[in-house]
């Protein structure tokens, strides 16, 4: 079945379900959703969604995890042509409501069991619907999570409009086909310090989703199992973990938490073949007794993004697979929101050792100097520049700059990242040029640093920054946190060691200071901003 990209998400996953009713598009809860009861629960989502007042480019926000609800709801407002804005489910209410009032959304749907917290947006003429994760399970399930959630599920039952009551309504077969417009809203953190909102397209959606085949080396993803953990509010767990196997005929596993026994089931059972998740997921995998067998043979392949990646990480799973004959290896990728997070990835075809990969067919990547004039050779070190078929639309909703750069009438974007490109088309990603420390005007890349502490085995997670220093300018400052197995107190000689064998003199810490845990973004990274 051919691909479109010109089309709306909705009508991609319709093609699918058309063809291919009897396949199985999720498993949630251990309980199979085939492809005909997904189109028709999305028909009778967007039925209700209409008869609610919602039009074309009105604004729909979810603050939802992975549930089946967030799936239809996903497809719903697509297919009438609304926005759909999705938030971090762990949100503050204060940060979002400025930014329900700058998009003008009047309809939330948020999780039955935080709906409390969201009650105050109703004094505004805001409507908020509260969404049981156990609406379609059986009827067991939903008594044990009621009594479970008894003293925050109080409200909710007073509440006039639900989520379930979307279902069963006469469906909706008609679908806006608008594929340029803003359709979706995703938020990442601005240079401000304010949320960015970043609206991408259908067109941009699909268009990376034209590749996943290249990608995961199958043109048809029947029998292809997809770990779908990574929540839709972040770009890389929509395009790639709930939008790449539905528009391909694939199979997600719906999971709104990761949790590593339920994955190691699923691998068991021979239903995850494809895993994308970011640095702390494998982490997790790595430590857990079980991750190890021949039913690791299953996993096809591994993705990771969304974060820094320690070599060390992709070694030792890499390893891990190697020791139980499994073909499976992890790949490392490169993007950014701003591109729908995919613009390089290495694939079992086309892999380098310390790179993210080959730009993808419909993506151009060229490397500018920090000054934006001159555009740079081979090998030589710069601002990676983005262009192709999934760029975003635009920022909206701030006086922050938009990134374009357009010349000979191709529009590029500043990534803000520093990176090269080797003569074999290999992105060499070196981190973000806003974290590039100057020791006596000598470059220093806390990514590297990072890169060497974490090969030490009493290590588990670091942090390097820049601190002010009246004689060098700028140096060094290591943050650390311990393996949970380190017998040792102090491991800083080591360190010191490792640091000037592998990264020179002038990345030497200033100091290193010992923590028990790192402050993470809402998207899960380690927020350095926390120790400036």
């Amino acid at each position: 079945m051919k691909f479109e990209t010109k089309t709306s998400i909705y009508k991609a996953v319709e093609n699918v379900a058309l063809a291919y009713p009897q396949r199985i598009a999720f498993y949630y809860m251990k309980k199979k959703f085939r492809y005909k009861k997904l189109l028709d629960n999305i028909n009778s989502f967007a039925s209700k969604l209409k008869d609610l007042g919602v039009k074309k480019d009105d604004v729909i926000t979810t603050v939802l995890p992975n549930i089946p609800e967030a799936v239809y709801l996903l497809y719903s407002i697509n297919q009438l042509g609304a926005i759909a804005n999705l938030i971090h489910p762990l949100m503050k209410l204060d940060q979002l409501e400025g930014i329900l009032e700058e998009a003008k959304s009047k309809f939330v749907f948020v999780l039955d069991t935080t709906y409390d917290e969201f009650i105050p947006l109703k004094q505004k003429g805001i409507n908020v619907i509260p969404c049981s994760p156990t609406d379609e399970l059986p009827k067991i399930k939903k008594i044990i999570y009621s009594k479970l959630n008894a003293s925050k599920l109080r409200n909710v039952d007073q509440c006039s409009l639900k989520c379930c009551d979307f279902f069963k309504q006469e469906p909706l077969l008609e679908f806006d086909e608008d594929y340029m417009k803003d359709s979706f809203y995703l938020h990442s953190g601005g240079t401000t310090g304010k949320s960015k909102t970043i609206a991408l397209s259908n067109f941009s959606l699909n268009s990376l989703n034209a590749n996943d085949p290249r990608i995961v080396g199958k043109e048809d993803l029947k029998g292809s199992y997809m770990l779908s953990v990574l929540p839709m509010f972040h770009g890389f767990g929509l395009a790639m973990g709930i939008h790449a196997e539905l528009s391909h005929g694939g199979t997600n596993m719906l999971m709104p938490k990761f949790n590593t026994k339920e994955t190691i089931k699923y691998i068991k059972q021979g239903h995850m073949t494809i895993m994308i998740g970011v640095p702390t997921l494998y982490e997790a995998l790595l430590r857990h007794k079980s991750f190890k067998g021949s039913k690791l043979k299953g996993i096809n392949v591994a993705f990771i993004g969304g974060d820094f990646v320690a070599q060390s990480l992709i070694d030792r799973f890499n390893e891990r697979m190697d020791y139980f004959h499994s073909k499976c290896r992890m790949f490392e990728g490169y993007g950014l929101t701003e591109t729908v997070t995919v613009c390089s990835v290495n694939t079992h075809v086309n892999h380098k050792e310390g790179t993210v990969g080959k730009t993808l067919p419909n993506c151009k990547v060229k490397v500018m100097d920090l000054e934006g004039k001159k555009i740079l050779g081979s090998d030589d070190l710069g601002e990676l520049y983005i262009t192709g078929d999934t760029l975003m639309n635009g920022y909206r909703f701030t006086n922050e700059k938009q990134p374009f750069y357009t010349v000979n009438g191709v529009t590029w974007v500043r990534t803000g990242d520093l990176g090269s490109v080797d003569s074999e088309g290999y992105i060499h990603f070196k981190q973000r040029i806003k974290r590039l420390i100057k020791v006596n005007g000598i470059n220093v890349f806390p990514s590297e640093i990072e890169n060497v502490v974490k090969r030490n085995l009493d290590v588990f997670d670091c942090c390097a920054i820049g601190v002010k220093d009246a004689k060098h300018g700028e140096m060094v400052k290591l943050f650390i946190v311990l393996d949970k197995n380190c017998k040792k107190d102090n491991i800083d000689e080591e360190i010191y060691d490792l640091i000037v064998k592998q990264c020179g003199i002038y990345a030497k810490p200033k100091e290193i200071v010992y923590v028990k845990k790192f402050n993470k973004t809402l998207v899960g990274k380690v927020d350095y901003k926390k120790f400036e």
